[in-house]
């Protein structure tokens, strides 16, 4: 992977895709509050999210060439998160994140230790 080996050679790509993260994942909430503070389980209730998920991080694993198409697939993920919690719910939504995320860390610990 290509991204990987930029990561590790300087640390300036590094702190950009840190950074790009960071805005990513605390920007994408959602303009109704009650919604993100509805407790939801730690375990997986919606097997087919969480496949879902799954499924999405081994494509973006797949695409991940350079930094602008992991981050690209990164807006993805996020995008279809808020849409699932809109249309199936919160559970549903975690369940998704939860599957992407655990795949991630067990296929490519290099970039979930960036981006988790």
């Amino acid at each position: 992977m290509k991204l990987l080996k930029s990561i590790t050679i300087g640390i300036s790509p590094l702190l950009a895709m840190s950074f790009s993260i960071a805005i990513l994942l605390s920007s994408c909430g959602g303009a109704d509050n009650r919604k993100s503070t509805r407790k939801v389980s730690t375990k997986v209730h919606d097997r087919k999210a969480y496949a879902l998920g799954e499924e999405h991080a081994a494509n973006l694993l797949k695409s991940a060439d350079d930094e602008d198409s992991v981050q690209e697939g990164l807006l993805d993920i996020r995008a279809r998160i808020s849409n699932i919690e809109s249309n199936l719910g919160r559970q549903s939504a975690a369940d998704y994140e939860r599957g992407f995320t655990d795949y991630v860390r067990k296929n490519c610990d290099s970039l979930a230790r960036i981006i988790f």
